[in-house]
């Protein structure tokens, strides 16, 4: 089975069975897989960018796991419509499951969103399929300053 569908499949069960998800990150390198949730997550890009190159050099020095290959995030956030605004302070926001994937050797990021679905009393019923758009590529920062941190500690030798 895909790696990322495996993540995917139970981070919707998690969310699913808990109404959350915490912020974590599953690993694929060469001599094994590791997956580590973030305690702190900070509450802006700057310093979520910093926690995961912080997260990456932790796990690099606490299991080493060989040579990255594969990185999933998966954290739940927020969907705005509205360009002028942060996503959380948009009336018409959505909250989605994230599930964010970096290929190590190709530098290719990939993303899939759910929308959570929620009944009168706040508890989740459903996590939908949320559309991204397919044009232009996904490329952010969290994940090359997961990989960044790493590397520095555990450096690439090709």
């Amino acid at each position: 089975m895909d790696d990322v569908k495996q993540i995917t499949d139970i981070a919707k069960r998690v969310f699913l069975k808990d109404g959350y998800h915490a912020p974590m990150v599953f690993v694929k390198g060469t001599n094994t897989k590791a997956a580590i949730q973030l305690a702190h997550f900070g509450e802006t890009a700057g310093k979520r960018e910093l926690d995961m190159f912080n997260a990456g050099t932790w796990l690099s020095c606490k299991h080493n796991v060989g040579e990255l290959e594969l990185i999933v995030f998966v954290s739940e956030g927020w969907m705005g419509t509205n360009l002028d605004m942060l996503p959380s302070q948009d009336p018409k926001h959505t909250e989605i499951l994230l599930i964010n994937s970096l290929d190590a050797r190709t530098q290719e990021e990939k993303m899939l969103a759910f929308e959570v679905v929620r009944d009168p009393k706040g508890q989740v019923t459903n996590l939908k399929d949320w559309c991204l758009p397919e044009e232009g590529n996904v490329k952010g920062t969290l994940l090359p300053a997961f990989l960044k941190g790493y590397q520095i500690i555990s450096p690439v030798h090709n």
